[in-house]
């Protein structure tokens, strides 16, 4: 809520003459009023400490597709990966079944290694088979399939850019990593949420 001191301020001195309050104190109890609601909203708001930060999902599609991007290039800048070699995308998958993904999977996959490619990051267009993008490891953790490792070798990709979405009624959890095709190192990745709105629901389907 915004402070209402001038609103405040406005009545109380419209009161005047009623032998409501004096002006003086009319702007004392304004500025009273108006400082203690300003106060009020400053503590309940979530501090962002630097352990545990705010998590404020996002609203628009495109722009934490972008987002996304911004943050793994800044990531693989870090990790002095070569700009000269080519990553690959795969269209994110459903986090429960590994072979399903969905319009939503596909154009996120797409947004996001657009973005990476603005900051000077090429990428490699391949057309996979969902199937042949994760293998199965342990207890729900997967790898990159032997085939997608192939095709990075055969391209001599770096990276390839892979994730997974999961959908509630409310939200949908997007996790995103970019992944050293020669040996399964995740070196950079992302983690948001997005309202499931309207229009992501219908790319859902």
């Amino acid at each position: 809520m915004r402070c209402q001191h001038r609103i405040i301020k406005k009545n109380l001195f419209s009161a005047r003459g009623k032998g409501a309050l004096f002006p003086a104190a009319a702007l004392i109890l304004a500025a009273v009023l108006a400082f203690g609601g300003c106060s009020s909203n400053k503590r309940n708001r979530p501090v962002d400490d630097g352990v545990n930060p705010i998590v404020i999902p996002h609203e628009n599609l495109l722009e934490s597709s972008y987002n996304a991007g911004d943050i793994l290039a800044q990531a693989l800048k870090r990790q002095s990966l070569p700009m000269n070699r080519p990553m690959l995308a795969s269209s994110l998958v459903n986090i429960d079944n590994l072979e399903e993904s969905s319009t939503f999977g596909r154009l996120v996959s797409e947004q996001i290694a657009s973005r990476l490619a603005q900051h000077g990051y090429p990428f490699v267009e391949l057309k996979l088979r969902q199937d042949s993008v994760f293998i199965k490891e342990g207890q729900g953790e997967f790898l990159l399939s032997r085939e997608l490792r192939h095709l990075g070798e055969t391209h001599d990709a770096a990276a390839v850019l892979v994730g997974t979405y999961a959908v509630t009624e409310d939200l949908v959890f997007v996790s995103v990593r970019l992944v050293r095709t020669q040996d399964n190192t995740v070196i950079a990745g992302h983690d948001y949420q997005l309202y499931n709105s309207d229009i992501v629901e219908s790319l859902l389907r």
